[in-house]
């Protein structure tokens, strides 16, 4: 498995080396009419594997965090959401 740091992602940012307060990214369901978004801002660490993502996001003390898993067909899809929420991230940070 490979684990990926919010912070990896967020040194992608270009110009800036702080994060906005609140960056929504949609979460992909394509089975689903309801549409669900995560704030990237929050989001501790991202699990890539060949059949998921699993990001791990709100955690505080005492175990307080949340987990959220993304079925994918293989790594290459998983490396494809992890650039969305890359660019997701340097959307934000514009003015």
């Amino acid at each position: 498995m490979r684990y990926i740091s919010i912070a990896a992602v967020f040194t992608f940012l270009a110009g800036s080396c702080q994060a906005a307060s609140f960056c929504l990214w949609k979460i992909p369901a394509p089975e689903s009419k309801t549409e669900r978004f995560i704030n990237l801002t929050v989001v501790q660490f991202i699990q890539q594997s060949d059949e998921e993502l699993v990001i791990s996001y709100g955690g505080g003390n005492l175990g307080s965090g949340h987990d959220m898993r993304i079925p994918t067909k293989n790594r290459e899809e998983g490396a494809k959401l992890i650039g969305s929420m890359r660019d997701t991230v340097k959307a934000c940070d514009k003015p």
